[in-house]
């Protein structure tokens, strides 16, 4: 699967917890990685993994672990490798 970056349309995964908001549409506005134990705990993560701020379309904003981040195009579909 294709990593996201700036700008990028993502959904989060219909798998992911209830408080990120499964399987809503958004853009990426940040990305960061993983560099504490604290961090890693905080987002059942682990260390060097990848954390995308986004953005959803009510204006807020959340960080995400990449593992509940897919890339989709413009109409919705999941982009493969």
């Amino acid at each position: 699967m294709s990593r996201p970056t700036w700008g990028d349309t993502v959904r989060i995964k219909r798998d992911a917890p209830s408080e990120m908001r499964a399987g809503s549409l958004a853009a990426v506005c940040g990305i960061r990685v993983v560099e504490t134990t604290e961090q890693a705990k905080r987002f059942d993560s682990m260390i060097g993994s990848t954390l995308y701020l986004i953005e959803l379309g009510d204006g807020s904003a959340i960080e995400v672990p990449e593992a509940f981040v897919e890339v989709v195009n413009e109409v919705g579909t999941v982009l493969e490798p």
